[in-house]
């Protein structure tokens, strides 16, 4: 392993920590006291946590969600990649750890936990940062982000609204079944829809993009483009209309998460280059999605 993979990887690593630790104290800090449900595998726990606590029998939520995400990991490790299970594992222990019902985790913020409305809103910010955060740069908070991946990257289906659809379906059995109470299905509502919002505004991973490089060096930058990206690309003579000086459009479709890398490769190999970037609303034919890792 080189240097500069040895710092990605550990980048990487600390970003998982620092996403899962946020989404989990926002768990803790804002839903829990107003008794509203998360998103995914961490709804579920707090679903069966609750659920067995009318019983008496109290089981922390970490124990659930270390449960359910194991064949979630499995299913990951044939579908999506191995580095981004590996990233998910990791989140999933920390999670686990967070979401165990310590005493001295919990902090009073003088909220009133009636006001389902504003702990809702900041949880969902919050929570919706963190899983967006996590899958912008490659790694994951686990459980459906997992699944959700997978469909991006087969079925090419938004994230957020796979979310959405889970866990609509998770609030009304928290809210309408076991707790007796629509108010709290349909404030989790609300959290819902904001989380994903903004996962899906920090997460554009499979966004399409075309970028046009303008350069008299188009053969170099082709190149570099192609290793570094591992994408086709295009090149056509083009003609300045003020200079009428012959240069050379190298263009290709990459996904906005291979936008930087892309921008970086083309400066390195011609620092005077053009370049310019369109969105693309749909894609016919193939185009191959790289795994985000």
């Amino acid at each position: 392993m080189n240097k500069e993979q040895y710092l990605d990887d550990l980048f990487r690593v600390a970003v998982v920590i620092f996403t899962s630790t946020l989404y989990s104290l926002s768990v803790i800090w804002f839903l829990e006291p107003a008794n509203l449900i998360a998103i995914g595998i961490t709804a579920v726990g707090q679903i069966l946590n609750r659920a067995f606590a009318l019983g008496n029998i109290t089981i922390p939520i970490g124990v659930f969600i270390l449960i359910f995400n194991i064949p979630l990991c499995i299913y990951g490790w044939k579908s999506v990649s191995k580095r981004f299970v590996f990233y998910s594992v990791l989140s999933i222990l920390v999670q686990t750890f967070w979401t165990m019902g310590w005493d001295w985790i919990k902090v009073d913020f003088g909220i009133d936990p009636s006001d389902r409305f504003f702990l809702g809103v900041i949880g969902g910010l919050l929570c919706g940062s963190s899983i967006g955060l996590a899958l912008r740069y490659g790694t994951s908070t686990g459980g459906m982000d997992i699944i959700g991946q997978a469909l991006a990257l087969k079925k090419n289906i938004s994230i957020g609204m796979f979310s959405s659809i889970v866990n609509i379906i998770l609030a009304i059995i928290a809210g309408g079944i076991i707790e007796k109470s629509w108010d709290i299905t349909l404030y989790t509502f609300i959290f819902i829809i904001i989380s994903n919002l903004v996962v899906d505004k920090i997460h554009t991973a499979y966004n399409y993009l075309r970028v046009d490089v303008i350069s008299q060096h188009s053969e170099a930058i082709a190149a570099a483009l192609l290793e570094g990206i591992q994408r086709g690309c295009t090149i056509s003579t083009v003609r300045g209309a003020y200079t009428q000086e012959e240069k050379f459009d190298v263009f290709m479709i990459i996904s906005s998460y291979e936008l930087q890398k892309a921008a970086e490769i083309v400066k390195t190999t011609d620092p005077n280059a053009f370049m310019t970037v369109s969105p693309i609303k749909k894609i016919f034919g193939k185009f191959f999605k790289h795994t985000i890792v």
